[in-house]
Parts: structure tokens; sequence; C-alpha cells
């Protein structure tokens, strides 16, 4: 009789412990950031093509250093989107890879995320 009820509380507690994990390990927040290492920048990088980004300066920058970066950005062919100045020092663009690459080694970016769309499953 104990032994069915330990076994009977174990598998209880392995049922809940599973109905918290999520369903879609994919769609789940990451708590710290991944930093792409510098190979894996240059290998996913196609000559070509142009992509959205959310670009997000240090908060160390000031007006002109925000307008030299976004003049910086339509000099190598990109196009500001949107500009971002409340809770955050930056801006969406669209760049080609030539000004992706200058603004990876930009002192005043803090850091470049592709722009796209999350999904949070809970």
């Amino acid at each position: 009789m104990k032994f069915t009820a330990i076994v009977a509380v174990l598998a209880s507690a392995l049922m809940v412990s599973a109905a918290a994990l999520p369903v879609d390990v994919q769609n789940t927040v990451a708590l710290a950031q991944e930093v792409p290492t510098e190979a894996a920048l240059k290998s996913d990088i196609n000559e070509t093509s142009v992509k959205s980004y959310i670009i997000v300066l240090k908060n160390t920058v000031v007006a002109q250093d925000i307008m030299t970066a976004e003049r910086a950005i339509v000099k190598a062919g990109g196009t500001i989107e949107h500009r971002f100045t409340d809770v955050l020092k930056g801006f969406s663009a669209w760049l080609p890879n030539r000004a992706y690459r200058a603004l990876l080694a930009n002192p005043l970016v803090q850091y470049i995320e592709e722009d796209g769309e999350s999904k949070i499953t809970v």
C-alpha cells in the first residue's frame, strides 16, 4: 500500500513537471543572448542579400553619432525604416551585407539582431 502511494505521488509529480515544460522548444524565450562566432557570421553572409535588422546603439551615443551612423548606412546602400529613441537608442534598417559588416565593427553599436517575428508560448 505504501509503495503504491509513493509511486502515485512520484507519477503525479512527474506529470506536473512535464506539463510545465514548453511543447515547442524553438518558441521558448532564451534568458541569455547567444553571441555568434565570427565564423558563423561569415558563413551566414550572402554577398548579394539585403536583410532587415534592428541596430541597438550604446546608451552613451549622442544625436550626432546616430546621424553619422544613419548616413553611413544610406551611403552603403541601406534604408532606415524606424528610429528608436524612447526605450533604447537605435533604428531598424534594410542593410546590404557590406553595411551589416561595417556596423558589426562599429564601437558605438551595442548589438544587431536580424528583424523578425517572435512568439512566446505559455
